[in-house]
C-alpha cells in the first residue's frame, strides 16, 4: 500500500522538478512531450503483466447515472479550469458550464435515489459507512491542500524571487523525498501503531508547514524554501497509507471497487477546486492589498523624509511612479500568497475533528490492500 502511494502521491510533487528542467533546457511543450515514453512504459506494463480475471457476473451499466454524473463533473472541471480567466460569472461560458451541473447533478442525486443501489451507477449504500464517509471528506481536503500549494510555490518563487525555473524544480523536490520515505516507514507501522494517531500527527504536520509558508518574506533563503515543503512531504507520507486504510478498512468486499473509483475522484475534485480557489483568491486579494497599501502611500509617510527614497520614488518622475507602482504590487502580491497559505493551514487543522469519526479496526482485512491498488 505504502509503495502504491508513493506512485500516487511522489509523482504529482516530482514534476516540477523535471518540469523546470525541461522548460529550461528545451522548450515548455516538452512538459506534454513527456507523456509519451511513459505512457508507452504505462502500456507494456499493463499488457505484459495485468491479467484478466473473469467476472462473477454479468456487469449492467446504468448509462443514464453515468451520463449525468459524467456531464456534472465535466461541466465542474470547465468551470473551475476556465472561470479566472473567463472572469467568472461575468462570461456567459461560466453561466452556461454552471447550468449543466446543477442540472446534470439534480438528475444523478435523484436518479441514484430512485434506483435500486445494486443496478446504480452510484452505490448509494457506500454513503452508509462512517469511515468511508469521513475517508472522502479527507482525500478530498487533502487533494485541495496539496495541489493547491504545489500550483502557488512555483509562481510566487518565479514572480516575485526571480528564481530560474530549474532551481525552482531543484528546491521544490526534497518534499517528494520526504513523503517517499514517510510512506515507506508507514506502511511498516500499520497494525503497531494507532492509525488515528498517525493521521493526527500527518495533518498536524501539514498544518505547521503551510504556517511556516504563511510566514514567507522577500527575503527567503533556498532553506527557507527548502524545510516547510520537506515538513509538507512528510505530513502527507503520514496521512496518505492510514487513511486509505481507515477508510476502506470497514466497507465489505463488494463495494470497495465502486468505493476506490470514488475515493479517487473525490481527490481529484478536491485538487482542481483547491487550485482554482487559491487563483482566484490570489488575484483578488492582491487588488486589495494594492488598495490597502496605497492607502499609506502619501507625502505625511515618514519614509518620504529618507532622501534616498523620495529619489527613488519620486512622484513627479514616471520612472519613480513607476517603481513606486511595481514596488506596491509585489508586496501586494506577496500578502496574497500568505493569505492562501493561511487558508490552506486553517483547512488542514478544521478537519482534524473528523478523526474521532473514524473508527479503528480490529484488524485490517487481509485483501483491503489488494483491492485498493
Amino acid at each position: 500500500m505504502a509503495i502504491w502511494g508513493m506512485g500516487v502521491m511522489v509523482g504529482p510533487i516530482l514534476g516540477p522538478t523535471l518540469g523546470g528542467w525541461l522548460t529550461d533546457e528545451y522548450n515548455w511543450r516538452w512538459v506534454f512531450f513527456i507523456n509519451v515514453p511513459v505512457g508507452m512504459i504505462a502500456f507494456y506494463g499493463i499488457w505484459r503483466y495485468i491479467r484478466p480475471t473473469p467476472a462473477e457476473r454479468r456487469m449492467r451499466i446504468d448509462v443514464f447515472g453515468f451520463t449525468a454524473l459524467s456531464l456534472a463533473v465535466g461541466a465542474l472541471q470547465m468551470l473551475l479550469d476556465r472561470g479566472q480567466q473567463n472572469d467568472w460569472f461575468s462570461s456567459t461560458e461560466t453561466w452556461a458550464e454552471l447550468i449543466v451541473c446543477v442540472i446534470a447533478g439534480t438528475y444523478f442525486v435523484a436518479h441514484t435515489a430512485l434506483t435500486p443501489a445494486e443496478k446504480s451507477f452510484f452505490d448509494y449504500r457506500l454513503l452508509k459507512d462512517r469511515n468511508y464517509a469521513t475517508g472522502i471528506l479527507f482525500i478530498f481536503v487533502v487533494g485541495l491542500v496539496m495541489y493547491a500549494s504545489r500550483a502557488l510555490i512555483p509562481t510566487m518563487l518565479e514572480n516575485l524571487l526571480d528564481y530560474p525555473v530549474a532551481t525552482i524544480g531543484l528546491i521544490t523536490s526534497p518534499s517528494g523525498i520526504g513523503t517517499m520515505l514517510t510512506m515507506l516507514l508507514v506502511g511498516r507501522l500499520i497494525g503497531k501503531v494507532s492509525i488515528r494517531l498517525m493521521l493526527t500527527v500527518g495533518f498536524v504536520t501539514l498544518a505547521i508547514s503551510l504556517w511556516q509558508m504563511s510566514h514567507y518574506s522577500l527575503d527567503l533563503g533556498v532553506y527557507d524554501i527548502i524545510w516547510p515543503g520537506v515538513w509538507q512531504g512528510i505530513g502527507l507520507g503520514l496521512v496518505f497509507v492510514p487513511l486509505s486504510t481507515l477508510t476502506f478498512s470497514t466497507l465489505s468486499v463488494q463495494l470497495r471497487s465502486q468505493g476506490t473509483a470514488i475515493f479517487s475522484l473525490s481527490r481529484n475534485i478536491g485538487s482542481s477546486i483547491g487550485i482554482s480557489l487559491v487563483q482566484f483568491l490570489l488575484v483578488r486579494n492582491t487588488v486589495v492589498a494594492h488598495a490597502s497599501l496605497v492607502e499609506n502611500v502619501t507625502y505625511a509617510n515618514p519614509a518620504w523624509h529618507d532622501p534616498a527614497v523620495a529619489a527613488a520614488y519620486n512622484m513627479h518622475h514616471p520612472a519613480g511612479a513607476a517603481a513606486l507602482d511595481a514596488a506596491i504590487t509585489q508586496q501586494a502580491t506577496l500578502i496574497a500568497y500568505l493569505d492562501d497559505y493561511w487558508l490552506m493551514c486553517i483547512l488542514s487543522v478544521a478537519v482534524l475533528p473528523l478523526v474521532l469519526l473514524l473508527k479503528p479496526p480490529r484488524h485490517i482485512p487481509a485483501d483491503t490492500h489488494a483491492v485498493i491498488e
